[in-house]
Order: C-alpha cells, then structure tokens, then sequence
C-alpha cells in the first residue's frame, strides 16, 4: 500500500511551494491550486519537466543524482523555485 503523502509540490497564487528534500527518484505529486495551467521545468538540462492544468495535478520523478535543480514555469517566467534531492 502507497502511502497517504509523499514529497510534493504546490503551486498557489502563481508560487511554487517545494519540499525541503526529497530522496533521489522520488515519485513528486504537483498540486496546482491556480486556475491557469503551469509547468515545473529544470532550468538547465532535461532533469524533469511537467505540465499541470489549471485546478490538477501531475506526477514526475525526481532526478536520481543528489544536488539542487532550479526551476521554473515556461507559461509564467517570473515563477521559480528550486527542488533539492538528497
């Protein structure tokens, strides 16, 4: 049986809120509480990259190699925030 929760991702008035740490190739639930779609994009490389519609929810798997990844919104620019694997 799955647990209840898991290392997550929110995103709320056009803001990420993310996890302190998360283990390598941890399964993240993205929440997104906006009405408008978002997405959670490495800023550099192809670590992970999700689309999540406006009011939904989307998983991807965290990078399995330990160290920060940035990163941010391609549909809203000025949205980051930063997913530490550890």
């Amino acid at each position: 049986m799955q647990p209840a929760s898991g290392p997550a991702i929110t995103i709320s008035g056009m803001t990420f809120t993310s996890p302190s740490a998360v283990a390598p190739g941890a399964t993240i639930t993205v929440t997104n509480s906006d009405s408008v779609e978002h997405s959670v994009t490495a800023d550099t490389g192809n670590a992970f990259d999700v689309e999540v519609d406006g009011k939904g929810t989307a998983t991807f798997t965290a990078p399995t190699q330990p160290g920060t990844y940035p990163y941010h919104c391609t549909y809203h620019p000025s949205m980051h925030g930063q997913l530490i694997v550890g």
